[in-house]
C-alpha cells in the first residue's frame, strides 16, 4: 500500500512539473488572465486525477492445469531471515512528516489570519463585503469577503485600492489559495507545486489590475498607489496583498498589448500531456485460466477413407507425439486453441482444436502416389482442358488455364493424356512426382 501511494505521489509530481514548465513556456506572458487561472487550476486537478485513471485491458490465457505435487522433507532446517531496511517505509515516513509539518504551518497561519481579522474594527458594506480596520501600519489585503485596511487607508478611502481588493473577493481568489495550500501540503517536496502557487498569485494580481484599470481609474494614480503600498509590512502570506515582490512583472503585464485571440489555441498543449499519461498508465492484465487437457480422438485416412497406420500426430509447440494404429485411429491430449500436426511420408498438415468430435487426417496411402505437372503443345503453350486419366479406370482430371494438373493415383498406374486433335500420350506414375510434364503432338492421321 505504501509503495502504491508513493508511486502515485511521484506520478503527480512529474505531471505538476510538466504542466508548470509548459505553462511558463506557452501561456505565462499572455493576457488571458482568467484563462490562465483556469488552466493552472485544471492542470493541478488533472495532475492528481490522471495517475488514478488506468485503462485496463484483460487478457485471458488458457493454460494446462499444473500438476500438484506434495514434497515432504523432514530433514530440512528452518532458514534464518536476515533483517533488511525497508526503504519504502523510510521514504513514506519522511513524506508523512513533511506533509504534517506543512499542514501545521498552514493551519496556524489560517488561525492567525482569522484571529487578526476578528480583532479589527468591522465595517459591513452594502455589497456584502466587510472592511476590517487595523491599527497597524500594514499593506492592505483581502481574505474571503473581508478587506483589511490600516486606519490611514480606511480614512483615505481610495477607490483604486478598494476596487483592487474587491476584484480579489469577487474572483473568489481565496478559494484558489486554500486549494494550493492543500496541493503544496501533499507535494511539499516538489518545487513545481510551490511555483504553481506563486504563478497563481501572480495571475490573481494581473486579474485584479485589469479590473481596476477597466473601471476607468487613472493608470498613473494606480501605479503610484501600488508602489507606495508595496513598501508596507506584510503580516500574512496566506492572503492576497499588495507587495513589492512581483511588482515589476505586474507593471510589464499592464503595459502589454492584449494577446491575439489565435493565441488561445496554445492551451491545447494540455491534450497531448493527458493522452501520453493515459497511454503510459494503460496496462494489460493477463488472467491465467487453468483448463484440464482433454483427450482428442481422431483418424488418419486416405482420400478414399481407408485407414492409414503410422501417421505421426503431435500438438504444435508441445512435447510428445503419438502414431495412428492399424485402424488409423489415435488419441492425444490437447486444449481448445491448440493445433494438431500430422506428419506422413514427408508431408505435413495441421488443424486447430475446437469442439469437433473427430479429427481426420487425409493422407496419401502407401499404395498411392501424387503426381502433378503441366501439359503443353509443340510450341510450349499450355493445353487447357486436356484430360489426364488413369488407364482402365474412371479416375482422372483436366488441366487448368495454365495447363497444370494434380492427381493421386495407384502406384505404377499408366496415365493417358489426351486432347482433341492431338495424339494421346501415356506416362507411368511410379512415384510421387511434381514435375511430370507432358507434351502433346498434333494428330495428323486424318
Amino acid at each position: 500500500m505504501m509503495t502504491a501511494f508513493l508511486l502515485y505521489i511521484g506520478k503527480v509530481a512529474i505531471l505538476l512539473t510538466v504542466f508548470y514548465l509548459l505553462y511558463r513556456l506557452l501561456l505565462e506572458r499572455e493576457t488571458f488572465h482568467r484563462l490562465n487561472r483556469a488552466v493552472l487550476l485544471l492542470t493541478v486537478l488533472a495532475a492528481f486525477v490522471l495517475p488514478a485513471c488506468i485503462i485496463t485491458k484483460h487478457q485471458i490465457v488458457e493454460v494446462a492445469a499444473p500438476a500438484v505435487r506434495a514434497v515432504i522433507n523432514s530433514t530440512s532446517q528452518p532458514k534464518t531471515i536476515e533483517p533488511t531496511t525497508d526503504w519504502t517505509a523510510v521514504l513514506f515516513a519522511i513524506y508523512l512528516m513533511g506533509a504534517v509539518v506543512k499542514l501545521v504551518f498552514s493551519v496556524v497561519n489560517l488561525y492567525r489570519l482569522r484571529g487578526f481579522i476578528a480583532r479589527c474594527e468591522q465595517h459591513p458594506q452594502e455589497d456584502g463585503t466587510v472592511i476590517a480596520v487595523s491599527g497597524q501600519d500594514m499593506a492592505p489585503f483581502s481574505w474571503w469577503n473581508t478587506i483589511v485596511l490600516s486606519h490611514n487607508d480606511y480614512e483615505a478611502h481610495d477607490p483604486a485600492l478598494l476596487a483592487h481588493e474587491r476584484a480579489h473577493i469577487n474572483g473568489y481568489h481565496s478559494i484558489d489559495l486554500l486549494l494550493m495550500e492543500v496541493v503544496i501540503t501533499l507535494q511539499w517536496f516538489n518545487p513545481a507545486a510551490w511555483l504553481i502557487g506563486r504563478e497563481l498569485r501572480s495571475v490573481h494580481e494581473y486579474e485584479a489590475d485589469a479590473c481596476v484599470l477597466g473601471s476607468g481609474i487613472d493608470t498613473h494614480h494606480y501605479l503610484s498607489l501600488l508602489m507606495e503600498r508595496a513598501n508596507a509590512s506584510h503580516a500574512f502570506a496566506l492572503a492576497n496583498s499588495i507587495s513589492q515582490k512581483g511588482l515589476k512583472s505586474r507593471f510589464l503585464m499592464m503595459a502589454r498589448h492584449r494577446s491575439k485571440p489565435l493565441r488561445l489555441f496554445k492551451v491545447l498543449y494540455v491534450l497531448p500531456v493527458v493522452g501520453i499519461t493515459l497511454a503510459l498508465n494503460a496496462r494489460t492484465i493477463v488472467e491465467m485460466q487453468y483448463v484440464q487437457p482433454r483427450t482428442i480422438k481422431g483418424t488418419a485416412e486416405t482420400l478414399d477413407h481407408q485407414p492409414v497406420a503410422g501417421v505421426q500426430v503431435s500438438v504444435k509447440g508441445k512435447e510428445g507425439s503419438t502414431v495412428s494404429d492399424a485402424n488409423g485411429e489415435y488419441l492425444i491430449e490437447a486444449n481448445n486453441g491448440d493445433t494438431i500436426v500430422w506428419e506422413y511420408q514427408g508431408e505435413t498438415s495441421q488443424l486447430s482444436v475446437n469442439d469437433t468430435v473427430n479429427y481426420v487426417a487425409l493422407v496419401t496411402a502407401p499404395s498411392e502416389v501424387k503426381v502433378a505437372g503441366t501439359v503443353t503443345d509443340e510450341q510450349g503453350k499450355p493445353v487447357v482442358g486436356a484430360i489426364v486419366k488413369v488407364r482402365d479406370a474412371t479416375k482422372g482430371t483436366v488441366t487448368d488455364y495454365d495447363g497444370h494438373y494434380s492427381l493421386i493415383v495407384p502406384k505404377g498406374a499408366t496415365l493417358d493424356v489426351m486432347y482433341i486433335g492431338m495424339a494421346t500420350k501415356a506416362v507411368a506414375a511410379d512415384e510421387n512426382q511434381s514435375n511430370l510434364n507432358v507434351t502433346l503432338i498434333r494428330d495428323n492421321s486424318d
